[in-house]
Parts: structure tokens; sequence; C-alpha cells
């Protein structure tokens, strides 16, 4: 083949990758961030359903009668979601890591995972309750009524910096007079031009206390996630803000 060939053929090739390059960019996951969503979303149904059966949201971290810490929301919500065969099987009297359940916590439900093929290795999730003054978790039988900030200006679940064992009592820590909790999702959110792919923003998905998933940019000023934080601060959010 002469080097015109070659020319010609370089120069098609490029021009069908260039055309075919919003898709390469997809399935690279430039679109992971939505997957996510979907994900919290289901998991915001399974909360709001919890709720309404039991009239109150689950414990952020299940205990026996001695107070020891057994396992994690994340167990008592899969009745709720499509992995019930996963909650029939654990055993709801002994920890996440005894002999019997440990085998089910090394495999995470779908309903946990940001997105099948993720970046977290096998039985772990990015997804995890806030714990401390004024959050959602903030202590046990908490209700939709105590939420006197807006249930559309407080979040129930977000995304972790690290992964924690889906099962284990692990959450996010918030102290109103220290650093935020190590937010930070696994994915960034495409951001597209004329149909294109031009920059990645980093940040983490949020689910809502009315169901509602947002994307909460890192840039996001800190006054402002903390008022999201928290479920009776009194702060004016301005949710355009997270745009």
């Amino acid at each position: 083949m002469s080097w015109k060939a070659w020319l010609i053929l370089g120069v098609m090739t490029a021009g069908l990758l260039f055309l075919l390059s919003p898709m390469i960019i997809k399935a690279m996951d430039g679109e992971g961030y939505v997957r996510s969503q979907n994900s919290l979303q289901h998991i915001g149904l399974a909360l709001l359903n919890y709720h309404d059966v039991f009239g109150k949201f689950p414990p952020a971290v299940v205990r026996d009668q001695g107070g020891k810490p057994l396992y994690s929301w994340r167990v008592p919500i899969l009745q709720f979601l499509d992995t019930e065969p996963a909650y029939e099987t654990f055993r709801l009297n002994e920890a996440w890591d005894s002999p019997h359940n440990r085998p089910l916590s090394e495999k995470t439900p779908p309903c946990f995972q940001p997105a099948l093929g993720g970046p977290d290795g096998a039985g772990l999730t990015r997804y995890q309750v806030l714990i401390g003054p004024g959050t959602a978790f903030e202590r046990d039988g908490l209700t939709l009524e105590d939420f006197p900030d807006g249930r559309a200006n407080t979040i129930l679940v977000g995304e972790g910096a690290e992964p924690v064992p889906w099962s284990k009592p692990a959450e996010l820590l918030y102290d109103p007079a220290r650093p935020l909790p190590a937010f930070g999702g696994p994915f960034r959110k495409a951001v597209h031009f004329l149909g294109y792919e031009v920059r990645r923003k980093p940040g983490f998905n949020a689910l809502f206390a009315d169901g509602t998933v947002r994307f909460i940019p890192s840039d996001t000023d800190e006054r402002i996630i903390r008022a999201l934080i928290t479920r009776n601060g009194g702060e004016p959010v301005d949710l355009s803000k997270l745009e």
C-alpha cells in the first residue's frame, strides 16, 4: 500500500473516531454519575417505604440489646429493594462479620453499587448516611416530621470518598466544629457542549429526604454543604448554587 493510501486511511480513521467520540467517552463512563444517581433513587424509595411501614427511618447503626453495633441501616432496607433474598438470608441477630453473615457481606448487593463495574472492590459501597448533631440520622427514631429545614434541603445519604463494607456500621461522621466529612463520588459529572464532553466536574451525589438526588460539585461553598447536612439549622439554602 502506498503512502498516499496509508494517509487516506489514517484521515478516514481519525474522522470516524471524531464522529464516534461522544459514544466512546460515554462508554468510558463519563455518565457513571447518572447511574449512581439511579442507585440512590432506589435507596431513597426503600428508605421512604421503610418509613411508611415502621413510622420512622431505620437506625443508622443496628445494635443488640446490650448496645453492641451489629450492622448498618443498609441491611434492614434490603426488604424494600429488589434484593430481598439477601435480606432473608442475613441473620439479623448477628454482627455483619459473623461467620454466617461475612460471606454475604463480601458481595455488594446491586443497589449499593454506584454503577456495575465501578472502581470499588467486592463487598464495598460508597453510600453512607450522616451521623452527628442536626443530621438526618442524629438519633434513632427520627421521622419525616423532624426536618424543619425542609426535606428537599436535607441530605439523607451521600457518596463517601472512601468505600466501606456495605453491611458494616460505618458512616459519615459530622461535627459542626470540625472539617466536613470526606465526600467524593467515584465518577465525575460529564459537562457537554454541542454534544461533546468538554470536561468532568468532581463532586458527589447526595440523596435528599424528599427522595430527590442531586450532584454536589466539590467547589460548592462549604456553608451550603453544612446547611444541607443539618435538618434543623435554620440556614437559608439556594439549591441553584449546586447547578
